[in-house]
């Protein structure tokens, strides 16, 4: 039987967000976990991952559409809400919480990864050593680590994820063009059963099924959304107001060419959140009252040149011309709709 001693606590706000930087379809879970496992089997002789969390607002302006691509790779995600303006410092809290709980009441679990670049975990840190537990600490490659975090864990793995959009994202098939349509993906399998109990090695780049790589990688859009000045300041107020909002937002320039190249990608949410989240920082989905940014869009793209389309219920909706009239788009919610919960 395997041995599941590894233990995974992921700080996603700091992750995903860089306190504010979206970078969401940069990451990979599957990847991330994949070489967590071998790490610790590398350095600490342990076994497989037993328990695996990320802690985040998952309600949060682009995560809360990504948040089933972390749940498929077989982490559970912790909602955590700020009781104010600390939201980094809220999500921190939870996760020291329960990792100190894991490490006194689980006697199986020996090894302890921590994905986050903050100095502020240090004192888990400590604490876990004094448990007498092996400690790893791990975030992007590129991301910079605080420097006493890194001489505090037993081991710093420098997370090198291959820059690809999130695993749901939809091929090209929405773009309009019909010749940009790929073959058929083998169906990706979640790292926890996708081989046999006791082999964990990680899957080499050439054992992966080999998937056409998508126009949209071409663009970097994390500087197209740099480019973005602030349209407006506040939050909305109601699911009315987060329409105006976006009609204001779209009625930006830069914002329009932002939406326009994706919408002939097909790109997925996260990536046109970024472009919201530059043009309105406050805008919030959860704070309008609706549940989520593709409920949000549904109805706030209503009457737009764009729209919402997406494959299957497993998958994240991506950006698309109305025009095009693509398979897989989703209809307009009105605001009665969205009023009566309707999905």
């Amino acid at each position: 039987m395997t041995n599941r001693n590894v233990a995974v606590f992921i700080d996603a706000e700091n992750l995903f967000k860089g306190y504010g930087k979206l970078e969401i379809p940069d990451i990979s879970m599957e990847e991330i976990l994949e070489q967590l496992e071998a790490a610790a089997a590398r350095e600490a002789g342990a076994g497989s991952i037993a328990v695996a969390r990320a802690y985040a607002d998952w309600g949060a302006l682009g995560l809360e559409d990504y948040r089933r691509d972390v749940e498929r790779a077989g982490v559970e995600t912790v909602q955590v809400f700020s009781a104010g303006k600390a939201e980094k410092n809220a999500a921190d809290i939870v996760l020291v919480v329960d990792a100190l709980r894991a490490a006194a009441d689980l006697d199986q679990l020996e090894v302890f990864a921590l994905v986050s670049a903050d100095g502020d975990f240090v004192p888990l840190v400590r604490r876990l050593h004094e448990l007498d537990k092996y400690v790893i600490g791990a975030t992007l490659a590129d991301h910079p680590v605080n420097s006493l975090l890194e001489r505090e864990v037993d081991q710093y793995v420098p997370l090198r994820v291959k820059p690809v959009p999130p695993a749901a994202a939809l091929q090209p098939l929405f773009s309009g063009d019909p010749s940009s349509m790929p073959a058929p993906a083998a169906a990706k399998k979640s790292p926890r059963s996708s081989a046999p109990a006791g082999d964990r090695t990680p899957r080499r780049a050439a054992d992966r099924p080999r998937t056409e790589k998508k126009a949209s990688s071409k663009i970097s859009w994390h500087a197209l959304a740099k480019e973005i000045e602030v349209v407006h300041e506040g939050p909305a107020s109601s699911p009315a107001d987060y329409k105006d909002v976006i009609a204001k937002v779209l009625s930006d320039s830069k914002v329009r060419s932002f939406s326009d190249q994706l919408a002939d990608q097909g790109g997925p949410l996260p990536i046109l959140a970024m472009a919201l989240k530059a043009a309105a920082p406050r805008l919030s989905p959860s704070d309008a009252r609706v549940s989520s940014l593709s409920r949000a869009l549904r109805f706030a793209l209503a009457g737009t040149e764009y729209a919402l389309a997406r494959e299957s219920d497993d998958v994240q909706p991506v950006l698309v011309r109305r025009s095009t009239q693509p398979a897989g788009m989703l209809s307009d919610l009105s605001l009665d709709d969205i009023q009566r919960g309707v999905q």
